[in-house]
């Protein structure tokens, strides 16, 4: 058999970093690979047109390894789900080429400073609305995209494209049909809210410039100098419409008669366009582009050659080493080369000794990326970590997802906290962890987002925050970290602390159904299906949460009633049916039953058979995902790449390792994929891993030898034994060998299980008329209240601030009460206390719904409407009721009638989600139910187009008698033009209806 066998040695070298390399800078040693990309040209095999189809939301167009200045086409001007990189490959058109694009995110922002070829008549107009616009169709037949380069022929004017970087530096060269009226349009208005812009001319071939927008980033700042290899025609410059050359509108064409070719360099910087002109001066003096292009080929070689693979399977190469590629486009330098950058706090700072980065994408890849970046970027990741010290100190807090020196608060937990002790526990300590370790702690003490109610009762209840089990999960795992590093640190009361905030989970599992289900009133939600997605998860339903304990495994095996059964759990999650309920969630990709390999909270889930007695089925799942999830087409990621993550699972998966629990320092061994594997070390080191029939069928361990010395234990290994070089030497089988012991559970540092009494939890509470246990809000007689029972604990309650009593789990009330309560173990350990409370609300009314709400907006049924119980300021919540592209029409029956004074019915307006103000309310009135007279009509007159979220009462005081109202609320139509969403069914948010 003929391989195609990649080097098996490379030496190393130590080179200057691309932030400073001039006399006036201080030099950034950085360690890296030197290949001779002539022998070993490792970026042949990267594609970057994989994950530009499909939802993988990647860009083909070039940049260097983790640099600032992603040059690439931009087929798409909206922020719309598929175009959140600028391109989409099942586009026919491109408008430009601008420098900033993200990879693989889930939101839109970036397309900066954009240029775009042309002919004949200038047109300024980008053509979106129209067929005279200045972009162009293409075909992917005229298009090449590889590491570090991108050319395409645009058929409007036949013109070639061709696209390079150095890290701070895009490098343009069109070629012309010919030498006849041939220009360069600059577009800063493309795509995002432009805030503000400005263009000047410095000489005949040279021009600079700022462009601040918004999009996810409230305020982007980008400075920009440019040089053309040919002197345009002189000013006056033709400009669009006549706009002035700075403001929201800036377009201007250069003109080149008589040039066929012109090349086009364009620094960027976050500081200003002095630096901008020295990132040039440094990093691409003159406009030779070929010379750019090997250059960043270079680059590009050094940085995959640190994983080298062996195969047969060209797909598969291609596959393997554009994942690899992906992993090192992002986070993005965000310094100077003399070390300047803009700072969290927006103004301007200095470091000569760590490069500054931005584009942490923490929800994702503290998941795999970084434990990646352990072992093969081990200086980059402690410079990571140093940004985050940085923007800890001067914007306040630790990053959750910063993009341009904005914080936009997208996704949930603290994830920095993961990379820091992660790296911590390695070794990788070329950070202040003093400094970083208080801000890890401040981080986690917040009040927002649900960590006061967290803190405070052991968990997050469902009214007060969305999402609130994810939250719950998730901020516990990052405890669990904290603890790690307290331990550390020394810091005992610390330890105790943030362990014990590490087991909040246990609060939210339900042992009845095995999942994590949200509390609402202090009690699970009814009616539950795992299928669900709703707001109480994050970009999931309760089965892509149902295993988020990565700090407790064995903890969480043994709440599922033991091995056997957590076996059993594992396989109904990969075997039930794919089909979800409730809202639509577009993340929610690459199911198999209800793992989603798509999105990121399942991405660990396939790695915990190896915790089990049955750790081949991880070995054979591993292998299912890799082979069917992931390929060399464009379409060949079946989710968001998300800034590497996506990609980072595959390549450690792929070469037969993962970190279920990233801070542990232990790698599971899953499936390799490929016959031979060298990671080179930064260290100077090797560490290898031979695969016997790797790949393919050949998906099972039967034998694993570590450094020459049969193992016993073939599921795992420790980051250390990685770190010092050595080897693996797997013999892979067509057959499960079933006699695999399971994993040894490394030490999680968890408190003991005595320590952590359960939150008293609310069974049922109900009318005591009603004979059927469930969980009521409000009654109108008397309230019985049931506390889901646990041998061992003793339960005290506070009834209106009465003293605690020790109670039986069973008592009632009369009136509205707000109850306090906790348990206590026979240690006497208490638990958290928890809150709750009961309305008492008049009797003998009803409703009648005569249109139907959205199942994922439900609150809570059909009474919710006249339950007593208000919705806030946040939809979330799961108290507003919600009707799509309909109006809303309900009956309420008083039982009697009654003399009537005021009538209202309460909305939410938040047009980010779609949801309006109804268009107009009427009330009317009826004695028999049948026919009704109108009361009174009330127009809407709040705007539709308020960035804030907005409550509002329809209602009326004019007196009637009735026994029946009427409410109809009108819905104001499809979104409207200016809307994202234009076009689309807007919402109704309703709760409640009030009648006096």
């Amino acid at each position: 058999m003929k391989f195609l066998l990649l080097p098996v040695f490379i030496f190393c070298t130590i080179f200057l970093s691309n932030c400073g390399s001039n006399s006036s800078t201080t030099v950034h040693v950085a360690f890296n690979w030197n290949v001779d990309s002539a022998k070993f040209n490792f970026a042949k095999y990267v594609d970057p047109m994989i994950g530009t189809a499909g939802h993988g939301h990647t860009f083909p167009g070039a940049t260097a390894p983790f640099g600032m200045v992603q040059l690439s086409p931009d087929t798409r001007v909206d922020g719309s789900w598929d175009g959140c990189s600028g391109y989409h490959y099942d586009d026919d058109s491109i408008y430009g080429f601008s420098h900033t694009h993200l990879s693989g995110t889930g939101c839109s922002d970036y397309g900066d400073v954009m240029f775009v070829p042309g002919k004949g008549k200038i047109i300024y107009d980008n053509g979106v609305n129209t067929k005279d616009g200045y972009r162009s169709h293409f075909s992917h037949l005229n298009e090449k995209a590889e590491a570090g380069y991108y050319s395409v022929v645009l058929d409007n004017s036949n013109t070639k494209v061709e696209l390079t970087a150095s890290p701070r530096v895009g490098v343009h060269r069109y070629t012309f049909a010919d030498e006849k009226d041939n220009w360069i349009l600059l577009d800063l208005t493309h795509r995002d809210e432009v805030l503000d812009s400005k263009m000047e001319l410095v000489n005949d071939h040279a021009i600079q410039g700022y462009r601040f927008s918004k999009a996810w980033a409230n305020d982007q700042r980008v400075y920009f100098y440019a040089e053309f290899s040919e002197n345009f025609e002189s000013a006056p410059l033709v400009r669009a419409n006549a706009d002035s050359s700075s403001g929201k509108i800036v377009k201007w064409a250069f003109k080149f008669d008589g040039k066929k070719q012109v090349i086009l360099k364009v620094a960027i910087s976050a500081v200003s366009c002095e630096n901008a002109k020295l990132n040039m001066q440094t990093e691409v003096a003159d406009f030779d582009f070929d010379a750019v292009h090997k250059k960043v080929v270079q680059q590009w070689n050094s940085e995959l050659g640190k994983i080298e693979v062996k195969s047969s399977d060209e797909h598969k190469l291609r596959t393997f080493y554009t994942a690899l590629y992906h992993c090192f486009i992002a986070p993005n330098l965000y310094c100077d080369v003399n070390g300047d950058y803009r700072g969290r706090d927006n103004k301007i700072h200095t470091d000569t000794i760590h490069p500054q980065y931005t584009v942490f994408s923490l929800w994702d890849t503290y998941r795999a990326l970084h434990p990646l970046f352990t072992i093969i970027q081990q200086k980059r990741d402690q410079d990571f970590i140093n940004t985050f010290v940085k923007q800890a100190q001067e914007g306040g807090i630790l990053p959750v997802w910063e993009l341009s020196a904005n914080e936009t608060n997208c996704m949930i937990g603290y994830h920095a906290i993961p990379v820091i002790v992660d790296a911590w526990m390695k070794g990788l300590t070329d950070f202040d962890t003093a400094t970083a370790y208080e801000a890890m702690v401040s981080s986690a003490m917040q009040n927002t987002n649900g960590l006061d109610a967290y803190k405070k009762y052991g968990f997050i209840p469902a009214e007060g925050e969305s999402e609130s089990v994810s939250k719950t999960l998730e901020y516990a795992y990052d405890d669990w970290c904290i603890s790690l590093a307290a331990k550390r640190m020394k810091r005992d009361d610390d330890f105790e602390y943030f362990s014990h905030r590490a087991q909040s989970w246990k609060n939210l599992y339900d042992p009845q159904t095995g999942f994590f289900r949200p509390r609402l009133n202090n009690s699970f939600v009814q009616p539950f299906d795992p299928n669900e997605v709703n707001f109480h998860y994050t970009e999931a339903n309760a089965w892509q949460y149902s295993l988020a304990v990565q700090q407790d495994i064995p903890g969480l095996i043994a709440a599922h009633g033991g091995d056997k059964n957590f076996i059993e759990f594992l396989d109904q999650l990969f075997s039930v049916s794919s089909q979800t309920s409730g809202r639509d969630q577009a993340d929610i990709t690459g199911l198999i039953g209800q793992y989603a390999q798509g999105n990121e909270p399942s991405h660990h889930m396939a790695y915990l058979y190896n915790f089990t007695t049955q750790p081949w089925k991880t070995q054979e799942v591993v292998s299912k995902i890799c082979n069917t999830m992931y390929s060399d087409k464009p379409d060949g990621l079946c989710g968001n790449e998300d800034c590497g993550q996506m990609s980072a699972w595959y390549v450690l998966s792929a070469i037969g390792l993962y970190q279920t629990s990233p801070c542990s320092n232990d790698f599971q061994i899953g499936s390799p994929q490929f016959l031979d594997v060298t990671i080179h070390l930064e260290n100077g080191k090797a560490f290898s891993i031979h695969s016997h029939n790797a790949g393919g069928n050949y998906c099972y361990l039967d034998t694993v030898i570590c450094n020459s010395v049969l193992g016993d234990n073939y599921n795992n290994i420790n980051f250390n034994a990685i770190k010092n070089g050595g080897s693996l030497n797997f013999k892979m089988s067509i057959a499960a060998n079933k006699t695999l012991p399971a994993l040894p559970c490394f030490d999680f540092l968890m408190n003991d299980e005595s320590s952590f009494p359960l939150v008293p939890l609310v069974n049922f509470a109900h009318d005591k008329k009603i004979s059927e246990s469930k969980v009521m809000r409000t009654f109108s007689g008397s309230m019985i209240i049931s506390l889901d029972f646990i041998p061992g604990l003793k339960y005290f309650t506070s009834i209106n601030n009465s003293a605690f009593l020790e109670r039986t789990v069973l008592f009632d009330i009369d009136s509205s009460a707000t109850i306090r309560a906790f348990s206590q173990n026979k240690k006497g350990i208490c638990s958290d206390t928890i809150d709750f409370s009961y309305l008492k609300i008049p009797g003998g009314r009803s409703i009648q719904l005569n249109s139907k709400y959205a199942n994922q907006y439900a609150s809570s049924g059909n009474e919710a409407l006249i339950d007593g119980i208000r919705g806030s300021d946040n939809f979330r919540t799961g108290d507003w009721q919600g009707y799509e592209g309909r109006n809303l029409d309900a009956i309420v029956d008083l039982g009697s009638v009654k003399n009537i004074s005021h009538i209202a019915i309460g909305c939410l307006q938040d047009q980010n989600a779609w949801i309006f103000f109804p268009s107009e309310v009427t009330f009317y009135s009826s004695l028999d139910g049948k026919t009704f007279t109108e009361i009174e009509n009330n127009k809407n007159t709040y705007p539709q187009n308020s960035q804030t979220v907005l409550l509002h009462e329809f209602y009326t005081d004019k007196n009637t008698k009735a026994r029946y109202i009427k409410v109809v609320a009108k819905n104001s139509g499809p979104c409207p033009s200016w809307h994202p969403g234009k076009g689309n069914p807007s919402w109704i948010f309703a709760d409640e209806i009030i009648i006096n």
